[in-house]
């Protein structure tokens, strides 16, 4: 039925890779070719041969998929039939031996309608719990549970994949997709608001020997080397992928909320306050009417406060005390680092 299999994969530590490798190993069973291809910011979204299972891999995020995942397959040319299996990846837990899946939500149906509309046939749809790798909020999974939640996965995806290269059809997490519709105002906060947010948390602390990598991996090119000493600034493109924090050799990125979110809180939400009253009073206005209007003044107000709050911290972080000081009060300092079992910087990060 299929001449070859191709994999796009969006990856930050390493677990969409997996999924996408498991794909091209059991199509290999199969007697055919493969093929796996990294999405990043700035490619040309290529079409796949005509006969061949094109699948997509991608982390959720906020409960829906990532802004990049949605441009690329968007700009694909038009599919002509050609068929594609969605398997966005989640973020799966194992504490004590108790196993707590994921949740996709709209990942995996959102990319498999932009795929419809482009003209291409969704054989599948399954999400796939792989080990969190969140670490700006926690530690990364130990060995004995990473290997135990990927090894759940494996099966689970080579399943999916010789169903699918079997002619068969199969559409998993409807109950997920259910929820997701449910949170479906948290993941459009989150995909304006949030994400601006969450980018705009890390900083490089006095670990940090100016090495670049973490510029020249990031998937979003959302990373300038900047200051004197040169070291890495976020701009909003950024969205949390973990690529940088965990691969650093130095492990010098970090998040410290307890210092940089308060900053955030006295420098922009009361002088946004201010700001809508202001406004609102000037053009005799009502916003609580016209609740549209309120949302784009704060909204607005909110990016330029973040850009300037972030570039003052930047500045200041060019004091090793400062950076030593921020280092300190951060609990990413002590958390152990993710990275995708057998997975190296070469395998998931192709030029």
């Amino acid at each position: 039925m299929y001449e070859s299999l191709v994999a796009y994969f969006m990856t930050g530590t390493g677990n969409s890779y997996r999924v996408a490798d498991w794909c091209t190993n059991t199509a290999q069973e199969y007697g055919l070719g493969s093929e796996m291809n990294q999405v990043r910011a700035g490619e040309v979204s290529r079409v796949f041969p005509l006969n061949s299972l094109a699948v997509f891999s991608y982390p959720t995020h906020g409960f829906t998929a990532p802004w990049l995942m949605m441009k690329y397959v968007w700009r694909l040319p038009k599919g002509e039939r050609r068929h594609a299996l969605v398997m966005p990846t989640r973020a799966g837990v194992r504490v004590k031996g108790v196993f707590v899946p994921g949740l996709e939500g709209t990942a995996g149906y959102l990319i498999a309608l932009l795929l419809l509309c482009r003209g291409y046939s969704v054989r599948g749809v399954m999400g796939v719990d792989m080990p969190s790798n969140w670490t700006a909020v926690h530690w990364g999974m130990n060995e004995e549970n990473a290997d135990v939640i990927t090894d759940m996965a494996e099966g689970k995806v080579k399943s999916m994949t010789r169903t699918v290269l079997g002619g068969q059809r199969h559409y998993d997490g409807v109950v997920q997709f259910s929820i997701g519709l449910l949170l479906a105002k948290i993941s459009f906060m989150y995909l304006i608001i949030a994400q601006l947010i969450l980018g705009k948390l890390f900083f490089a602390s006095d670990k940090c020997n100016g090495c670049s990598l973490c510029q020249s991996i990031c998937p979003k090119k959302a990373l300038n080397m900047t200051g004197m000493p040169k070291r890495p600034y976020w701009k909003y493109s950024c969205d949390s992928c973990m690529a940088c924090m965990n691969f650093c050799p130095q492990q010098a990125i970090e998040v410290s909320p307890l210092v940089i979110i308060l900053f955030y809180y006295v420098a922009s939400v009361p002088v946004v306050a201010y700001s809508m009253r202001y406004t609102a009073e000037l053009c005799n206005l009502h916003l609580q009417t016209i609740p549209l209007l309120g949302f784009g003044i704060q909204y607005g107000y909110l990016v330029l406060a973040i850009a300037i709050c972030y570039w003052f911290l930047h500045f200041a972080l060019g004091s090793k005390f400062i950076r030593a000081a921020a280092g300190l009060l951060s609990h990413t300092r002590y958390f152990r680092r993710y990275r995708a079992k057998g997975v190296s910087l070469g395998d998931i990060h192709r030029k």
